[in-house]
């Protein structure tokens, strides 16, 4: 395994919590929640101008370091996380509960893998690598909107 460059080491692990030797992805995951509160500060365009460079970064990012280790999908590699989640975190509200929701229903999917997520991870490139995330978060978003319409039709607030 080559030694990977300073800079796609740490960003593509998100400063290092990649490197957690545990749950890496729930630990990186946590990386999305105070990207998603910088969002909070950002018109609707800023917002969805972040997620797209923290997408094309992390295909980049996470293509070269799997390149490099040599390692198909580097398991300390969590910008995908971050992209996957801050993803939710800019759909809806940024409060404590949907924090925590989404945090949860993404970590969820992330791991159960249902298609497409599993179809996206089975592409070992940065591609593949980013995308399912990206679906585990969309699918995180869904089951939340549903939650939410169910809860509004019993008039029950968050």
């Amino acid at each position: 395994m080559k030694k990977v460059p300073f800079l796609i080491d740490i960003l593509a692990t998100g400063f290092y919590m990649g490197k957690i030797p545990f749950m890496p992805g729930t630990f990186g995951s946590l990386v999305a929640i105070p990207a998603g509160y910088l969002c909070t500060f950002l018109p609707v365009y800023g917002k969805w101008t972040v997620f797209a460079i923290i997408f094309f970064l992390g295909v980049y990012l996470s293509d070269r370091y799997s390149i490099i280790s040599g390692i198909e999908d580097p398991g300390c590699v969590i910008i995908d996380e971050v992209a996957g989640l801050l993803l939710f975190y800019i759909i809806f509200p940024f409060k404590p509960v949907y924090i925590l929701a989404g945090f949860i229903l993404f970590r969820f999917f992330d791991i159960l893998k249902p298609f497409p997520v599993i179809f996206f991870d089975r592409i070992k490139n940065g591609w593949g690598i980013m995308l399912d995330d990206i679906a585990a978060g969309l699918y995180a978003a869904a089951v939340w909107f549903v939650v939410i319409k169910i809860l509004q039709y019993y008039n029950i607030a968050l």
